[in-house]
């Protein structure tokens, strides 16, 4: 009996180590393991803090004036009031149909672009919004060597898409793809629309001061490029794109030649690589440089 147990007790480690050896044998090698899954990064939600309503704080002056000419009228001074009224109201309308994007989309220009000779720019956009469930813009190309691109506000097809042939020229596929993801999410973020009522309170001042561009990125929203490069590295899944979009245009001209300097300033800190007529002379909170932008993708 004491020869059989041992006997037992002698097999019993063998056949745990030949189980153990069985199941070594079948592990699969590191090599064929999946790696975890890559999480793009989100979305950011537009903020709350900022009401839709601010964008048309400029347009309280002229509506001043109005109100102050219903008030004479209400007093009896009719003539002065009547003036006063028309005065406002004339003031407000002028500013809205100046800066209301149809007309900025007019004076900013550009051909658009065409089945057949500009197939790598329309076959990514409508790629994107597919991805990203938006209908796809009207693409126009503007014929200029500053590489840059730009979304306004639509009623008939959403957006209105601008981009210069010196960004198509400078930028490889998938940098031109990070881009136009940028831009989109301007479009999926709801900052067009915020963009377009900033630029339609700000239609008439655009005429005689030169601090517009700065009250149109404060009224439009100081992080919306920032959180719009967010937005697209999360649709491409691949923050470089736009990381080395972003540095080349940080070395060449961004500012198309003929812009007129009422929509430059409307539209300045609107475009992908703002112009220079919206870039702050001091630093704003929020606000990022190119370098800067491209830095925070590259940490992604």
């Amino acid at each position: 009996m004491a020869t059989s147990s041992s006997k037992a007790r002698r097999r019993g480690p063998d056949r745990r180590q030949g189980a153990g050896a069985r199941g070594e044998r079948r592990r699969p090698p590191a090599a064929l393991v999946a790696p975890p899954p890559v999480r793009a990064p989100e979305i950011p939600p537009a903020r709350r803090s900022e009401p839709r309503i601010v964008p048309l704080a400029p347009l309280a002056a002229p509506a001043a004036i109005g109100v102050i000419g219903v008030v004479l009228l209400a007093a009896g001074l009719v003539v002065l009031g009547l003036v006063l009224v028309v005065l406002g109201a004339a003031l407000v309308v002028a500013s809205v149909l100046l800066g209301s994007p149809a007309r900025l989309a007019e004076r900013v220009g550009g051909r658009p672009a065409a089945q057949g000779e500009d197939e790598r720019l329309l076959n990514l956009a409508e790629g994107l919004c597919v991805a990203s469930g938006l209908a796809v813009p009207e693409v126009r190309i503007l014929d200029d060597k500053a590489a840059n691109a730009l979304l306004l506000s639509s009623p008939s097809r959403g957006g209105i898409l601008v981009v210069t042939s010196g960004l198509l020229e400078l930028l490889e596929r998938i940098e031109l793809e990070g881009v136009l993801a940028h831009e989109l999410s301007h479009l999926r973020r709801g900052d067009v629309a915020r963009a377009a009522a900033a630029t339609r309170g700000a239609g008439l001042l655009a005429r005689v001061w030169a601090g517009t561009p700065l009250l149109v990125l404060r009224l439009a929203g100081r992080e919306r490029e920032s959180r719009a490069d967010l937005a697209a590295a999360a649709l491409t899944r691949y923050p470089p794109g736009l990381a080395a979009a972003l540095d080349k245009l940080a070395d060449v001209a961004t500012r198309p030649a003929g812009l007129d300097l009422a929509t430059a300033r409307l539209t300045a800190p609107l475009w992908c690589a703002p112009l220079v007529e919206g870039v702050p002379r001091q630093p704003v909170a929020g606000a990022l440089s190119l370098s800067e932008r491209a830095a925070l993708l590259n940490e992604l």
